[in-house]
Parts: structure tokens; sequence; C-alpha cells
């Protein structure tokens, strides 16, 4: 094996960090999504879903809990569990997510896909987003204030805030009034600005 630079094996080792702890590291993460592009803010939430469901799927796999050679082997690159859409199959076989979530995250991941990789610019002002937006957020999109890709950008953000919550705890905060009072404390405990 060729040896990296340290520069390069540090940016590479930063780039692979998992979220640990969503109670602290989330309220950090979603902060952030101000400072992103759209297409930035979508990688970025698709990618804490992720993470997220490997922390479940760990959570239930109790040998892995103190063995990081074994996690990484059914994590990490070509393990059993290595990509999003093998990590939302096992969510799903595992009872962690059900049918329906198992749809809305495997368009996010879609959503994320189509971001990371499109060669022309993609934003929530592009028709194709928004029309992903809108099958994601179904079931609140006659109740959004307005179309417009701020508004389609938050709604995004707070569908997989939703979606993350739900993950962990098994809780799901659906509909426009349920999801409503979430987001006000949210904002109240200072998680999101």
């Amino acid at each position: 094996m060729v040896s990296q630079p340290a520069y390069i094996a540090n940016l590479k080792e930063y780039a692979r960090r998992r979220m640990k702890d969503y109670e602290t590291e989330g309220a950090e993460l979603i902060e952030n999504y101000n400072n992103e592009s759209d297409r930035g803010t979508i990688i970025l939430a698709a990618t804490n879903i992720e993470d997220i469901l490997e922390m479940k799927i760990t959570d239930k796999l109790p040998a892995l809990a103190g063995d990081e050679t074994a996690r990484k082997k059914i994590f990490d690159h070509d393990g059993l569990i290595s990509s999003f859409s093998k990590r939302i199959e096992m969510a799903y076989a595992m009872g962690i997510i059900d049918k329906a979530y198992r749809k809305k995250i495997d368009l996010i991941r879609e959503m994320r896909n189509a971001c990371a990789h499109a060669r022309f610019p993609l934003s929530m002002e592009k028709q194709v987003l928004q029309d992903a937006s809108k099958a994601l957020l179904m079931a609140t999109w006659d109740d959004l204030k307005d179309h417009e890709p701020v508004t389609l950008r938050n709604a995004f953000l707070m569908e997989c805030t939703f979606i993350g919550h739900y993950i962990l705890t098994g809780d799901k905060i659906e509909g426009y009034e349920a999801q409503m009072r979430h987001y006000h404390e949210l904002k109240a405990s200072g998680v999101i600005t």
C-alpha cells in the first residue's frame, strides 16, 4: 500500500467521520445547513440520515459496539451494509423503519445522488428537484405557505429532521400540525434558528 501524506490521510479521516451523538452533534450539523447551497444541504441532510441508520443498526448488533474492526467490515468500503441503499434495506429488514419510511428515505437517497453527481447546476429552482421534493413532502405539500425554493428547502430539511427523529425514537411526526409543533419546539430549544 502506498503511503499518503498526512494532510491527505487527515482529510480523508475527517470526511469519513460519522455522527456519534445525534443530540449534541445534530444541532451543529443542522445549523451548518444555513451556510450551504441547496445541493450541499440535500447531500448533508441525506448523509446525516444515512449515519443515523448506521447508528441504529449498530445498536441492534451488540457485537459491533466494542469491535471497530468488525464494524468497519460491515459498514465501510465493500462491506455488507456499506452503501446508503443497503442500510435502508437492512433498517427495514430489522424493523427500524417501516415500508412508508423506507420509500421516503430511498427518495432522499436518490435526491442526494442526483445532487452529488449532476454535471449541471441543480437547486430548488430546478423543476426536477421541485418534483422530487413534492413527492417527499406529499403529506404537507398543500399546507406549505408557498412553493418557493427557500420554502421547499426548509420543508425538505424539516422532513429530514422528522425522519431522523423517527429512526432514533420510532416516533412519527406526521401531518402539518404535528410537524409545526415539533418545528416550534426545535426553534424554542435553539436547535434551529
